[in-house]
């Protein structure tokens, strides 16, 4: 199971938390996270966004667990705790 990225533009925050992902974790959960894009997916995120009371982005979602504050640490210690590594 992976975990959703849910993201759009114009998004500085989901930006952010990409460009974390990528160069401060070393895209270590590349493999692991699904990025559901509204522009490129706005039916599979309008679902997310439903289901889980989406206000805004990024969010990241895992199975029933939502983190909503994506802060790097808080993102890390998410897809750590998560992912189990």
């Amino acid at each position: 199971m992976k975990v959703q990225l849910l993201t759009q533009n114009p998004c500085p925050k989901c930006d952010n938390l990409k460009m974390f992902l990528k160069m401060g974790l070393g895209d270590k959960y590349k493999e692991d996270i699904e990025i559901v894009h509204l522009q490129e997916s706005p039916a599979r995120f309008e679902k997310l966004k439903e289901d889980f009371k989406v206000q805004s982005t990024p969010v990241l979602i895992f199975e029933d667990k939502t983190l909503f504050d994506c802060t790097p640490a808080k993102a890390e210690e998410f897809l750590r705790v998560n992912l189990g590594r």
